[in-house]
């Protein structure tokens, strides 16, 4: 798999993968219902934000990844500012970071990003996925959408995208198939 091209990782993923696609929660939503949503602050459900945990921890595990990982942090518009990379080795036994430099395409606009590569055999998920599953819907850092978990084994993607859900890449029909089938089960 490249993690050194000019274009974004999830691009590059839905044009040579295939995807079995998990919504964390469906039907839920993140906050507690309010009488006038234009004047009242909306409060953030503790319990969703758990349950959506839960559900991404158990989608990782039955993902089954060898411990030969890459994760690679994607900041799109190359302005992390609220130290999400920081966070992310806080997140991982690797320090050891690597980063790439590269230019991608948004409707004829041409941008820069950079893309931080750790190789790693252990992650933190429970504190990593909380973050990203919070970065939309409370702390706007810019980890959703933003971080991916690769097995250097088998070059299968772990993507949780935020508190809607989690993108599952693979080039085995297999493992496909197999992950497809805890998701029309709903055993997760």
């Amino acid at each position: 798999m490249d993690l050194y091209m000019n274009s974004l990782i999830n691009q590059y993923c839905n044009k040579t993968k295939k995807c079995v696609a998990f919504e964390l929660l469906p039907g839920e939503w993140p906050y507690y219902d309010v009488d006038d949503i234009e004047n009242e602050k909306l409060q953030l459900r503790q319990e969703y934000v758990d349950s959506c945990l839960k559900s991404a921890q158990t989608i990782w595990k039955r993902c089954n990844f060898s411990s030969e990982l890459i994760v690679l942090y994607e900041d799109k518009y190359s302005c992390s500012h609220k130290k999400e990379k920081e966070f992310i080795e806080k997140c991982l036994e690797s320090l050891k970071c690597l980063v790439f430099h590269f230019e991608w395409n948004d409707d004829e606009e041409k941008l820069n990003g950079t893309r931080y590569i750790w190789n790693t055999d252990r992650i933190n998920s429970k504190r990593l996925f909380r973050k990203i599953i919070l970065s939309d819907i409370r702390e706007c850092t810019e980890l959703d959408c933003a971080v991916y978990i690769i097995d250097n084994k088998t070059k299968n993607v772990f993507f949780l995208y935020d508190d809607r859900g989690v993108d599952v890449y693979s080039d085995n029909e297999d493992f496909i198939q197999r992950m497809k089938s805890y998701n029309d089960l709903c055993q997760f």
